[in-house]
């Protein structure tokens, strides 16, 4: 009895021994960027926007390639980690790719692009744009972590992910700026650092500059507090750029309803947060598409119209009121490729 318990302990302690040191790993490697850091342009354009002439966007966020209409997820109340397969993500990332391709759109926006994480097979999903789109381009991380250990005993284990903006013209600088952490040490060292990209696009004949701005904002942060916090880092930002003159463009997936009507989801299961418009200064107005859902949860694999299926409008944009807004839209795609939809603007800068 006595060797058992020995045997016993000396288990408890290496488990406890290998805790500490994994924890102190985590915590030596922890993505810590600074407030503001400048981030690279790749293949950059000469050509430069104009005034009063048309242009669009595209905002998606793709959900890595990897949530397509049969998964479901863990924290949304399903039972899947990952992907189905490989073959299945580099099908929906196919898919995605030619879509996005067949919409030449001047500006591309896109959220949740996997470099080189366990979840999306190790594949470089920003090299993959790039090649697609030739355009300028940077990205952003919102996810850089060694190993999430979580949920046991399948991990998410290596994540980088993040931002990526795309632009068929020139941008002068573009920077990742860091938004606030909801998330307290130690289960902060395995978790995202949400951030918004900056891109800075020069305009022909005139010295002031559209501010393009990306981001996705926290989803599973406790009373929405990181989400609250997040948006009013945001909104002071795109005050502070409008007083400078400048033409603003947020895209981004919110991950709060930018509607009036939103679903009675049981209280058990993810549901967003109603978006305070009137938080927006005078200068800015939100833009959305209310006709169609921009994302889904992932509570069961996808089935239109069934009782248990639930659907938001989480996703879309900010616009400073020097810019002419002609139309928005969100392409129904039925989530066949993503958790969810993509979102066109069109617009003129005054």
């Amino acid at each position: 009895m006595k060797k058992f318990l020995k045997y016993i302990l000396y288990i408890l302690t290496a488990i406890i021994l290998f805790a500490i040191m994994f924890i102190g790993y985590l915590t030596v490697t922890e993505y810590n960027p600074n407030k503001i850091e400048t981030i690279n342009i790749n293949n950059n354009n000469s050509k430069k926007f104009e005034l009063n002439k048309q242009y669009n966007i595209l905002n998606w966020n793709i959900g890595f390639a990897g949530m397509d209409e049969n998964i479901d997820f863990f924290m949304d109340g399903g039972k899947m980690v990952l992907p189905s397969s490989e073959e299945q993500v580099k099908k929906n990332l196919d898919a995605i790719g030619n879509f996005i391709k067949s919409k030449d759109s001047d500006v591309v926006f896109l959220q949740e692009v996997d470099e080189n994480s366990k979840r999306t097979y190790n594949f470089n999903q920003i090299q993959y744009f790039d090649y697609l789109l030739n355009n300028s381009s940077n990205f952003a991380y919102n996810y850089k972590v060694a190993y999430v250990p979580y949920p046991f005993p399948e991990t998410l284990g290596k994540m980088n992910s993040g931002i990526y903006t795309s632009t068929k013209f020139n941008l002068e600088k573009a920077e990742r700026h860091q938004l606030p952490v909801p998330f307290k040490y130690p289960v902060r060292i395995a978790n995202l650092k949400r951030a918004i990209s900056v891109s800075y696009a020069p305009i022909e004949n005139s010295t002031k500059k559209l501010v393009l701005i990306n981001a996705h904002l926290d989803a599973y942060d406790s009373d929405n507090s990181g989400k609250i916090a997040q948006t009013k880092e945001i909104i002071n930002f795109l005050n502070d750029e409008y007083n400078k003159g400048n033409y603003v463009i947020v895209g981004a997936d919110f991950n709060q309803s930018l509607t009036e009507n939103i679903q009675n989801i049981p209280s058990h299961l993810w549901q967003p947060s109603k978006f305070d418009e009137s938080k927006l200064a005078p200068n800015f107005k939100l833009y959305f598409d209310e006709t169609t859902p921009t994302a889904r949860l992932l509570n069961k694999p996808y089935i239109e119209n069934s009782t248990d299926t639930y659907t938001f409008v989480i996703d879309g944009y900010i616009v400073s009121n020097n810019i002419d807004v002609v139309s928005v839209k969100t392409e129904d795609l039925k989530f066949k490729n993503s958790d969810h939809n993509p979102i066109l603007l069109e617009f003129k800068l005054k």
